[in-house]
């Protein structure tokens, strides 16, 4: 089972940030980054942390509750506001960078990076995307998926 996160604050975000990656997957289930349990976290065989709107980030006030990344190993894909948590908790600096549209085949809604990481990062088990591959790169989801 894919244990799929959604970091939104309001419900009408799932639509765009949430069920476009889980139309992808067959196993899996989602849960809200306040309520991860013990119990999610030993059943997921992988986590997909998803992305969410531009003005959205109350999750950076809620870091705490991500801290169970620090110690997690198994497969970790963040999306966007994924990638910077995995990033934070991980101890590396997020910059103010905001990019909105279509740069080189990859669909970019994002206000923040990774310092020293550009669209891409990589660290032991886990990947992250600072674009949204569930908009134009499918099959980057689906490899993870599958993988």
């Amino acid at each position: 089972m894919i244990l799929v996160v959604k970091v939104n604050e309001f419900e009408l975000h799932d639509d765009e940030f949430v069920k476009p990656v889980t139309d992808l997957l067959e196993n899996f289930k989602v849960v809200d980054y306040r309520e991860i349990s013990k119990k999610d976290l030993d059943e997921a065989e992988k986590i997909i942390i998803c992305g969410t709107a531009l003005k959205d980030n109350k999750y950076f006030e809620n870091l705490d509750k991500f801290s169970w990344l620090k110690n997690f190993k198994k497969p970790v894909l963040g999306i966007c506001a994924g990638m910077q948590i995995i990033a934070e908790v991980l101890g590396y600096k997020i910059i103010k960078n905001k990019k909105i549209g279509v740069f080189e085949n990859r669909y970019h809604l994002h206000s923040f990076s990774v310092e020293g990481f550009d669209d891409k990062l990589e660290i032991m088990n886990f990947k992250g995307y600072l674009f949204h591959p569930e908009v134009l790169n499918k099959e980057l989801i689906r490899e993870f998926a599958l993988g």
